[in-house]
């Protein structure tokens, strides 16, 4: 197992890890599909309803168990009277965050994220554990 001295030295290995990026959109995903569905207060049980689908499937989706594809994600969010998009950058703008959604006839929301401040409490824990 690696040991950090840095929380810098962490995130970068996470930053490059397959898994945790595949996580990170999936968390991103059902946080958007969860926010849609509040705004136009719909539960799951009528998400369901509207995809053909059971609650449970619903459940599974929202705890990032479901096998997400590009058709599944759309059919999600066009059951909310949503728009799926998707959007590609550059490795500069990994650390980012970006997202936009259409609503309706309204403009596009845009929301750039940077990555957790938790560098201090992360040294922090190293201080302490003596490292």
């Amino acid at each position: 197992m690696t040991e950090y001295t840095s929380f810098s030295d962490l995130w970068a290995d996470f930053e490059d890890d397959l898994e945790y990026l595949t996580e990170q959109n999936i968390l991103e995903f059902t946080l958007q599909l969860h926010q849609f569905m509040e705004e136009r207060d719909v539960s799951k049980k009528e998400l369901a309803d509207h995809i053909g689908s059971s609650q449970a499937y619903i459940t599974k989706v929202f705890k990032g168990k479901a096998n997400f594809t590009i058709a599944s994600m759309t059919k999600l969010v066009n059951a909310l009277g949503g728009k799926l998009t998707i959007h590609v950058t550059g490795q500069e703008e990994k650390n980012q965050k970006w997202f936009r959604r259409f609503d309706g006839n309204k403009d596009v929301k845009t929301r750039w994220r940077q990555k957790p401040i938790i560098e201090n409490q992360f040294n922090e824990m190293l201080e302490h554990a003596g490292a």
